[in-house]
């Protein structure tokens, strides 16, 4: 476990439950992320040196979770939760079971019941796991099996595929021929916003808001032209130095925005957190091309 974080692994035998609780130093959006898309929980989910793959997943009320264990030797041991009740990136619960290739149940197996709990605090985000029993014999089944050694160590992978998803920020920047002032004031301003706030000519950016103050929201309305579709990009700020830079968090995730003097040039960086769903070099193509759409406007008004 990384120093300093929160890992509290509690066993109730009266109760017939495990409570754990664990503080992640990452944004609440990612941290839901690695724990219901199965691309992620594939990559931490099983204690090495075994590895997880999802045999199928549908993450909904109702939906299940078909995955399998394998270890180095090609042994494998097949798992099946069945999702009960979601509240997106707040809590979720399902029954989890041993079960075969086919996803039917084995009932000599223990099984369990899992609530999951997800608190957003500043920069880290704490989960709290709750798992119930039937019995105290099944709960002590699955502790001899292991289940808190593998448990933590899975953890322990969790832990490091956070750091190299948020290791990986993506940086855009351009060189606009005008002084800082005229550069800050129109990235900021709603009435500029809406005029250069779009990738591509097929796009407009109809509204604008920014409350540029800490714990202020930035709200931009994205649309395509032809009204097929459309988003809100919404902000808060975390930090901002007028004129200078500024930090915001928008879904999870953070950027930051600064403004260099360079003689008559003013040299605009942002660096980001990445999402999930795209790959990299598609965000980042799509971020530089709004900046790029920023400096023509810029030197042309």
């Amino acid at each position: 476990m990384k120093n300093s974080l929160l890992f509290d692994f509690t066993i109730n035998k009266e109760k017939n439950i495990i409570e754990i609780k664990k503080e992640f130093a990452a944004g609440l959006e990612l941290v839901w992320d690695a724990w219901t898309k199965a691309e992620l929980l594939d990559k931490w989910w099983a204690p090495l040196p075994y590895r997880n793959e999802t045999i199928y997943m549908n993450f909904s009320p109702g939906g299940y979770w078909h995955y399998v264990m394998i270890s180095p030797k090609g042994e494998k041991h097949y798992c099946k939760a069945y999702y009960q009740s979601i509240s997106t990136r707040k809590a979720f619960s399902y029954k989890d079971a041993f079960c075969n290739e086919q996803g039917e149940d084995i009932q000599e197996m223990p099984g369990m019941n899992w609530t999951n709990t997800f608190t957003s605090h500043e920069a880290t985000t704490i989960v709290e796991v709750l798992l119930q029993f039937e019995s105290v014999e099944a709960l002590e089944n699955i502790i001899k099996l292991g289940f808190k050694e593998g448990f933590t160590m899975a953890i322990g992978n969790l832990e490091d595929l956070l750091e190299t998803i948020l290791s990986r920020k993506i940086t855009v920047k351009t060189k606009i021929n005008a002084h800082r002032n005229k550069v800050w004031s129109y990235y900021n301003s709603p009435e500029h916003i809406t005029r250069w706030n779009f990738a591509d000519p097929s796009w407009h950016c109809p509204r604008a808001e920014n409350n540029m103050i800490p714990g202020g929201k930035y709200n931009a309305r994205m649309e395509a032209k032809d009204g097929s579709f459309g988003f809100d990009f919404e902000a808060i700020y975390k930090e901002i130095n007028e004129g200078k830079n500024f930090r915001y968090e928008f879904g999870g995730r953070e950027a930051k925005v600064e403004f260099i003097d360079d003689d008559m040039h003013t040299e605009v960086i942002i660096c980001f957190d990445p999402e999930n769903e795209n790959p990299l070099e598609m965000q980042q193509a799509g971020w530089q091309a709004i900046l790029n759409n920023f400096k023509d406007y810029t030197e042309k008004n």
